[in-house]
């Protein structure tokens, strides 16, 4: 992976942090909250569409199975961070699927990695599954739900690697995603909600419009690096993500932060350093 590239993922990765700690916050509903930032992806998009170009016919299955995907993935990360904290359920749910992903793309994919490679997504995997399990994070619901989040992360991430690469333009592929999955999410978000949340998601459209920008860039910025380099590379070194959750936690929602999590951020940096090093 180039510098610029490594350096573009770990700006996704930190917009990713940012827009799950918007979606978590420390008051009202997570439905409320990522059916504002879906409509906020949806706005963000459409004005892409008319200048990027559109994505080959062969990556359009690829879409439809991403987007079944990334609807369930959402309605279980609501759950998730209605029972759980943040800091237990973000590194969980981000912190498995780069292991997913990497053997996914050795099976799937048919790309190769090199010893170094497997050592940088093993140590990300390890530290950023630390950050999450310490003493007093825990709530066994919540584990449940953001395991199953994990996987569901692994396999939209293997499918969308694929997609992009057959899209003939990342962008357009990206593109079309936000706009048909954040429109669906969105509409069927509102349907169930109740009064008061419905009025929430009303009342947050300017923070999911930020929300949804920040997700939608780097989102598009993941799939546009999983062209140019190896999609196992390109989903651990986002789920450095996990580090930035983990301060954005301590420093804006008062979540306990401890040595334990220091130490396993050094671990996930270790492992951003074998991943350039191994390829």
């Amino acid at each position: 992976m180039t510098p610029l590239a490594a350096l573009l993922v770990l700006a996704s990765a930190l917009a990713h942090a940012t827009w799950n700690a918007m979606l978590k916050g420390r008051r009202g509903d997570p439905l409320a909250a990522s059916g504002a930032l879906c409509l906020g992806w949806v706005v963000a998009a459409l004005p892409m569409l008319a200048v990027v170009e559109s994505p080959l016919a062969a990556s359009w299955p690829h879409m439809a199975a991403s987007t079944v995907l990334h609807l369930v993935y959402f309605y279980a990360l609501v759950a998730a961070y209605r029972v759980a904290d943040l800091s237990l359920v973000y590194p969980i749910a981000r912190g498995l699927p780069p292991l997913l992903v990497a053997l996914g793309a050795v099976l799937v994919l048919r790309e190769r990695l090199s010893l170094v490679g497997w050592g940088g997504v093993a140590l990300v995997t390890a530290g950023v599954l630390a950050i999450g399990l310490t003493r007093g994070a825990g709530h066994g619901r919540g584990l449940g739900l953001a395991l199953l989040t994990a996987c569901l992360i692994g396999g939209y991430t293997l499918v969308d690697g694929a997609g992009a690469r057959a899209s003939g333009s990342p962008l357009g592929y990206a593109s079309w995603l936000f706009v048909i999955q954040g429109s669906l999410f969105a509409a069927s978000a509102y349907a169930i909600a109740k009064p008061d949340v419905r009025s929430e998601m009303r009342a947050r459209w300017r923070s999911g419009l930020l929300a949804g920008t920040l997700a939608a860039a780097g989102y598009a910025i993941a799939l546009w690096a999983m062209t140019v380099a190896p999609v196992a590379h390109v989903a651990a070194l986002r789920e450095t993500s996990v580090v930035f959750a983990a301060a954005i936690g301590a420093v804006f929602l008062k979540e306990p932060l401890g040595r334990r999590r220091l130490v396993a951020a050094a671990v996930v940096a270790a492992g951003v350093v074998a991943i350039q090093l191994g390829g």
